[in-house]
């Protein structure tokens, strides 16, 4: 079935050709004479097949190596070398920041360990010599793992004051012995474009119930000191950058290898000292790649669970500092992650400073100037919607029926259609995968349409009934005396009942078992009904904005009718 890059960049070359005929050569800073329509269409032909997933991955595996190494080595060979003497000052006020951040009402954010193991929790991935991605599995049912054996002290103390989770904890013991105690986490490699893979790091299991711990902390922190809520902010980032690319006050701020960028000696310079010493105390040494050991000299990875708030405050002292000192515009900011939205009057000098803080600024993604502005996924060119779709494979019938709606929804928001695109992708799809389901219903279940294009059959309420495709969920099955993880393999080491009801109390045992992340997709065929068709949920977002249903309604049809 797989259909290749090549013959989807064709088919749509053919649709959106003659919209960019002398807009051939895409560019974020377009000619201007170019029209909206010019844009998106170039702007979707120039990226629907960017992040298409190779077969062989070892040369996007080998560049994301390149880049981490890069990064690695200017973590240690970085100093703090200011130019001027106003560059002493915004370092003084970035440290006043911190310190205030870290300090609420004068007294530190963390006073101990218990703090931070309070608000611990499991990450959503395996971790080093995990059995599994549950909580129970990997804290209940196998090895632990840690950087420390002074943390898993810690950790034995926190848990005797909680009865249940102190009993799992002895019979895990029991049955494991104690925690592999290892300096290095172990890098993984996951698709992100067709030149370059991403680059993640799996942390020994206790370091990240204290990591995410910690992260639980800075995020309550966020949200009272910056006003940045983690949950809400990209909302916050698309409203500023479609403001942006309409007057142009607001500008956008992407980095390279960001989280890689946050070198140990920044942090030892900006950072109070217990704060500095409590991270390096949670965080990974050394890594393990391809079976090389490599020290770290960034203070974390991607994977570590602290890294994204950490970064998130850093950037936000960074910004705050700038304008403070250069007297610039701050009524309206905003920071998530790496993405870094600020007023146009002190952007240069914010870029000149993340420069020096051995940060580089990533061209491809960074809008100073121009109609287009780029922030957390969406995309915007004079205000008005151009985020294309990214395809990474066709080799499934639901990343087809992915690609389709995905398609359609681009069509709805651009008034482009696709119809050779779309005819053939629907070419390509095995006529028991054609069935028809409302907008409501996820990408890969069935071909989102509206009522006009179906006779809909009903029941016995009137409500409207379809076939939709389902992912089967994975779980561990519980019965007394014994555990059945996926793939049937059963082990009396893994049955632990007083941790069965610690995972029940986290909210992870239900009815029918734990459920479990997997990266298989195993799908069903299910008669599902709904009350409502032809609508859209106010909540629904794409490219930021929420769509009237006239034009989604207006672009299916067009994109599903044969001329």
């Amino acid at each position: 079935m797989g259909l290749s890059s090549v013959a989807l960049y064709e088919a749509i070359s053919l649709d959106v050709g003659q919209a960019i005929r002398g807009f051939e050569n895409f560019s974020y800073t377009p000619h201007p004479d170019c029209t909206y329509k010019q844009f998106a269409s170039s702007y979707l032909l120039y990226s629907v097949t960017r992040k298409w997933v190779p077969l062989d991955t070892r040369e996007a595996d080998l560049a994301a190596y390149n880049a981490f190494t890069a990064a690695n080595n200017s973590c240690k060979d970085w100093q703090f070398t200011p130019e001027w003497e106003v560059d002493k000052v915004v370092l003084g006020e970035i440290q006043r920041q911190l310190y205030d951040f870290f300090h609420p009402c004068g007294d530190p954010l963390v006073q101990s360990y218990f703090d931070i193991l309070k608000s611990g929790r499991p990450g959503p991935g395996v971790n080093v010599d995990s059995y599994g991605t549950s909580f129970y599995s990997k804290y209940m049912a196998s090895p632990l793992t840690v950087t420390s054996s002074y943390l898993y002290e810690e950790y034995r103390r926190y848990v005797e004051w909680i009865p249940f989770l102190s009993e799992a904890e002895c019979l895990r013991y029991e049955k494991f012995g104690s925690p592999r105690v290892t300096g290095s986490s172990r890098c993984s490699f996951v698709p992100k474009t067709h030149k370059t893979s991403r680059m993640i790091c799996i942390e020994p299991s206790l370091n990240m119930f204290y990591q995410l711990g910690l992260a639980t902390i800075l995020e309550e922190r966020l949200r009272s000191f910056f006003g940045i809520d983690l949950a809400t902010q990209p909302s916050v980032n698309h409203r500023l950058a479609l403001e942006g690319s309409v007057s142009g006050e607001y500008v956008t701020i992407d980095l390279s290898s960001a989280s890689d960028s946050i070198s140990l000696r920044l942090c030892e310079l900006l950072l109070p000292k217990w704060v500095f010493d409590l991270l390096c105390s949670l965080r990974s040494r050394s890594s393990k790649v391809n079976e090389e050991v490599v020290p770290l000299f960034m203070m974390s990875t991607m994977g570590n669970g602290f890294t994204f708030p950490l970064q998130t405050i850093i950037f936000s002292a960074v910004v705050r500092a700038c304008a403070s000192v250069y007297g610039a515009y701050t009524d309206s900011w905003s920071v998530f992650g790496d993405d870094i939205i600020v007023h146009s009057s002190f952007c240069k000098q914010l870029v000149r400073t993340l420069g020096l803080l051995n940060f580089r600024v990533n061209p491809d993604k960074t809008f100073l100037e121009g109609p287009f502005r780029e922030s957390c996924g969406a995309d915007w060119f004079n205000g008005q919607p151009v985020r294309p779709v990214f395809v990474k494979k066709l080799d499934l019938p639901y990343d087809y029926l992915l690609t389709i709606n995905q398609l359609n929804d681009w069509s709805s928001y651009t008034g482009i259609p696709l119809r050779n695109t779309i005819g053939l992708l629907m070419s390509h799809l095995e006529e028991k995968f054609k069935n028809f389901v409302p907008f409501e219903a996820p990408y890969d279940s069935g071909i989102r349409v509206p009522l006009a294009l179906l006779k809909p059959r009903y029941d016995r309420n009137l409500s409207f009934v379809y076939l939709t495709w389902e992912r089967r969920p994975t779980r561990i099955v519980i019965w007394d005396g014994g555990v059945r993880y996926p793939g049937r393999l059963v082990r009396k080491s893994w049955y632990n009942p007083p941790g069965l009801y610690v995972s029940f109390l986290f909210g992870e045992l239900g009815p029918s078992g734990i459920m479990v992340r997997h990266d298989r997709k195993i799908f069903r065929r299910r008669l599902r009904c709904s009350p409502r068709w032809d609508y859209i949920p106010t909540d629904s977002r794409v490219n930021g904005m929420r769509l009237s249903w006239q034009q989604w309604e207006t672009a299916v049809v067009i994109n599903l009718t044969k001329s």
